[in-house]
């Protein structure tokens, strides 16, 4: 949408066009936000499935596909890494889960408390994409690990 105007100075005559940009957003940002509430000093697992649509659905993944999870404490790209999980991708066509998992001793390393996460996938083309993105509240625990 626009419109097409001129005006005189003498002795020029000026013409113009002015175009008017409607509000436009391309967003790219297809990841999605999941908050976790998990306890320190137990077992972490997630399971992220990525499944077709297909019927059976397989993974809409390829088994050379990496997968990274990482937990921060401020989400810039100085703060400290308090957890970092690399699942072992499964063959896309036996499996459409990812499975992310920490021990009980590595999560009793983590202090209790409020952090940010999140998972990316990087395709054997080098192409990362931004799965799940959010908050990862540590709460406390009461027991030791038995």
């Amino acid at each position: 949408m626009g419109f097409e105007g001129s005006f005189q100075i003498s002795p020029l005559a000026i013409k113009f066009r002015y175009y008017l940009n409607m509000a436009t957003t391309i967003n790219l940002d297809t990841s999605q936000r999941v908050d976790i509430i998990c306890k320190r000093g137990d077992t972490f697992s997630l399971r992220l499935t990525l499944a077709t649509s297909d019927t059976p659905p397989v993974g809409d993944f390829a088994q050379s596909d990496l997968f990274l999870m990482q937990v921060r404490d401020a989400d810039t790209n100085d703060s400290s890494t308090i957890l970092e999980i690399e699942p072992t991708t499964p063959d896309p066509s036996a499996s459409s889960a990812i499975d992310f998992t920490e021990s009980a001793t590595n999560m009793r390393a983590v202090s209790s408390g409020l952090y940010v996460y999140d998972i990316e996938q990087k395709t054997a083309a080098g192409v990362v994409t931004t799965l799940i993105y959010g908050t990862f509240k540590v709460n406390e625990d009461v027991s030791i690990t038995l």
